[in-house]
């Protein structure tokens, strides 16, 4: 072998020739990890048969060579120093005695990685996950727990949802989340501790959604249909192709679903001398369709530029009802009335990026620059209707423009095998306006303006963000810093009120963390970020939405961004975190209340700040590979402690509850191709703002089969084989009342998705936008 000086990182390189010499042209070559035959990188022979490996880190590593109508082979293990180039000697591959059909690379990941600052579900290997929506899927993350579409991240809000590291506050997530396809998602990141290069934003955590990208040469894709019933009927099919070809990369995918649900929420609120027993049922009966195109295009080894659109929409009519009866202390019905609410929703969105990366050294210098836009556009209708009372019928007309555009730039620059130095700038602008058109109409009568909540709001944000942070690695020792300077201006108008809010927040956030070794294998880590938590378009727009006479929905437009210092400590094996304990404490909490006027008996829903919020705990996350095979998983333990101190309606609010959530997910590998997977989580007694909640829990099922050589795959499962539902209190100054929220359980579901064309791994660096490598700096990679 020989080498040549390189910085920072190695290169390996070599040959592949027949056995009569000539070049092996379009062989794969794979570098693989020794301890776990993991694949390292790929490539695929040139024409003369040679191949080249760059920014190897040090390490062991094998080498293996896979070809059509060839032996394979695998190498003996060897060494990179991280130094020096290493060039391998020429591999010469023997004919197979039979032609293959196929070569098949399988390189197999599991469902849940624990990794440092993060925990990746790679949710693409979940039987039971890949059959309905995102919603569906986020329920099955471990510290996560989905009720009315509310997100709980080791029982807090505040959680930040980003899909390929690009925020979604400004848009409907509720129903993006619950008509996106699970088909459409590689994996699902919940990120504890995000760096520097990540928004300042989510102060509860950060869940990232990564959509797949297809990583296979020539020209393959997928085609997938599926079927679903609980109570309502859910089919759709998706399908995907790309080719890859020389410095091109195409892709394009779509579907067209329809992902029916519902939610029952019962109820019970007590005044001084009467009762209100409230039940609605609300179906939500979407029809979606999208389609994503993409095209990378590499101009050589050291300039790559990219662009991607994407477009969706959804139309979703559906009739919800509410049955409302009023008790006096004598249990004596006083009266009843139902409500009828006819809705009708469409929404449709557009996307569109553009990226440019510079690799200007082999030593890991880079440059790279990414613009995007959104425009997300929504119109809804809808028309309440009581019988049993005399109430005013009343109709919403809402149209809603969001456009959002934005650039940033990112620089790294290795200073040595040690030190590293990353910086980078970002632009967000954000253009919002909604209107909301609302008629009363007397029963028998004619439809009139209501001009008390006939409203226009508009809201415009722009967020200026610069970065730097600084990397440190010695040994077994790494070690980052980093500060993030943020400066967003932002204003909304009420025509209504006639009102303008102002907000400003220039800010800087610092981060931190080390890693050391402890003894073997174990270590330890240390943390802590400041995190800012702004608050939702919708929570801040003034409008009132009534869901029944007597219940209604207005938004806050004086609620003040969130802030939060975060620190944490773990115990690492390996590298891998299997133990943490945590400590967060927030001010100005965003916290979701229900109110009511005693005198009228009306609620209403609403968000307010609470004054402090603290919360501390740990958790244990455990393999099952303890368990003779065929027995995989994975499985864990959260225990948090949550204060609550606050002022709030004239008094001082102090609450405060122990918490624990588990998980286990297991996994059985049958005979002939089967596979069976069971997932449970549990999500102890707990509290959420002003709400007390009972432990509530869950179990799904699945079973998976393999034909023709994994081409086509079967999956059968069951959600909500076991299922407990939310339980509420809420016993606070003259709030009284008990709240059942439930949804569609179980649901089974039937999938088949079939495989075709060429399934050979690509040979090519992974292309990857800017935003993915944002996210990937932000995680420590």
């Amino acid at each position: 072998m020989s080498a040549n000086a390189a910085r920072g990182q190695s290169k390996v390189s070599g040959q592949i020739i027949t056995e009569s010499g000539d070049p092996a042209e379009f062989v794969n070559v794979l570098l693989l990890t020794p301890s776990d035959s993991t694949v390292y990188q790929m490539q695929l022979t040139e024409a003369d048969g040679s191949y080249v490996f760059r920014g190897v880190e040090a390490g062991d590593y094998l080498l293996q060579v896979m070809g059509l109508s060839y032996s394979d082979f695998i190498s003996e293990s060897f060494t990179v120093d991280g130094e020096t180039d290493l060039v391998y000697p020429a591999v010469r591959l023997a004919v197979m005695a039979e032609m293959l059909d196929a070569v098949e690379v399988v390189a197999k990941k599991p469902f849940l990685e624990q990794k440092a600052g993060r925990l990746v579900v790679n949710v693409d290997q979940s039987i039971t996950g890949q059959g309905g929506t995102v919603t569906d899927l986020l329920k099955k993350v471990p510290g996560l727990v989905v009720v009315n579409n509310r997100i709980q991240m080791a029982g807090r809000s505040g959680v930040t949802i980003l899909i390929d590291g690009r925020p979604t506050r400004y848009m409907d997530i509720e129903s993006l989340l619950r008509e996106m396809p699970a088909d459409n998602i590689a994996r699902i990141e919940v990120i504890s501790q995000p760096g520097a290069a990540y928004d300042a934003e989510g102060t509860g955590g950060v869940i990232n959604i990564i959509l797949k990208k297809n990583a296979l040469l020539g020209t393959n894709g997928n085609i997938s249909l599926r079927a679903g019933y609980g109570e309502l009927w859910k089919y759709g099919v998706n399908a995907a192709i790309n080719h890859r070809s020389g410095p091109w990369n195409l892709s394009a995918s779509g579907g067209v679903n329809r992902y029916s649900w519902f939610e029952r929420l019962d109820l019970e609120r007590i005044l001084d001398d009467r009762t209100y027993l409230q039940s609605s049922y609300s179906p939500g009966l979407p029809v979606s369709s999208n389609l994503r195109l993409g095209a990378d295009y590499d101009i050589n080894d050291q300039h790559r530029v990219g662009i991607s659109a994407q477009a969706s929409r959804s139309d979703n009519e559906s009739m919800a009802n509410n049955q409302t009866e009023l008790f006096s202390n004598e249990n004596v019905l006083l009266s009843s009335f139902t409500t009828t609410n006819e809705r009708e929703r469409n929404w449709h969105s557009y996307t569109a990026d553009a990226f440019y990366r510079w690799q200007i050294d082999t030593s890991g210098q880079e440059l790279s620059v990414d613009f995007n836009m959104a425009d997300y556009n929504r119109r809804a209708i809808s028309t309440q209707m009581t019988v049993g009372a005399d109430f005013d019928d009343r109709r919403n007309e809402e149209p809603a423009d969001t456009r959002i555009y934005g650039g940033q730039i990112d620089y790294k620059l290795p200073l040595n095998d040690q030190w590293r130095l990353e910086a980078g700038t970002k632009f967000t602008g954000t253009r919002l306006a909604n209107d909301l058109l609302a008629s009363l109409r007397p029963q028998g009568g004619e439809w009139t303006n209501d001009a008390l909540r006939t409203n226009s709001f508009e809201y415009d944000e722009d967020i200026f963000a610069g970065y730097g942070q600084v990397f440190f690695t010695k040994d077994n020792w790494e070690f980052n810093l980093g500060l993030r300077y943020e400066d967003s201006q932002a204003q909304g108008y009420s025509a209504t009120l006639d009102s303008t809010t102002n907000l400003h927040i220039a800010k800087l956030f610092p981060s931190v963390s080390l890693t050391m070794p402890v003894a073997g294998p174990l270590g330890a880590s240390v943390s802590y970020s400041y995190r800012i938590e702004r608050p939702g378009y919708y929570d801040l727009n003034p409008f009132v939405y009534y869901l029944d006479p007597l219940t209604f929905y207005k938004g806050n437009p004086f609620l003040r961004p969130e802030l939060t210092h975060s620190g944490q400590f773990s115990l690492t094996y390996e590298k891998q975190p299997f133990f943490n304990l945590s400590y967060d404490e927030t001010r100005n909490v965003l916290t979701e209340v229900i109110e009511q006027d005693d005198a009228s008996g009306e609620a209403f829903q609403t968000n307010v700040n609470l004054d402090k919020y603290v919360r501390y705990g740990g958790s244990l996350f455990f393999p099952l590979d303890f368990i003779a095979k065929p027995i995989s998983g994975y499985g864990g333990i959260m225990c948090f402690y949550h204060d609550y101190k606050a002022k709030y309606l004239n008094a001082d609010f102090l609450q405060d509850q122990f918490t624990v959530n588990g998980f286990l997910q297991v996994n059985v590998a049958l005979p002939g191709d089967w596979k069976l997977e069971a997932t449970g989580w549990l999500q102890g007694a707990g509290i959420d703002g002003i709400i007390r909640y009972e432990t509530f829990y869950g179990l799904d099922a699945g079973v998976q089969k393999t034909l023709l050589n994994d081409q086509l795959r079967l999956q059968f499962s069951v959600d909500g084989i076991v299922q407990k539902f939310f339980h509420g209190r809420v016993d606070y100054q003259n709030l009284d009342y008990n709240l059942v929220s439930a949804w569609e359980a179980p649901i089974a579901r039937l999938r088949a998705t079939w495989n075709f064309g060429n399934q050979y791994l690509k040979g090519r660096e992974n292309r990857r936008s800017t935003s993915d490598r944002e996210r990937q700096r932000a995680q420590g990679e």
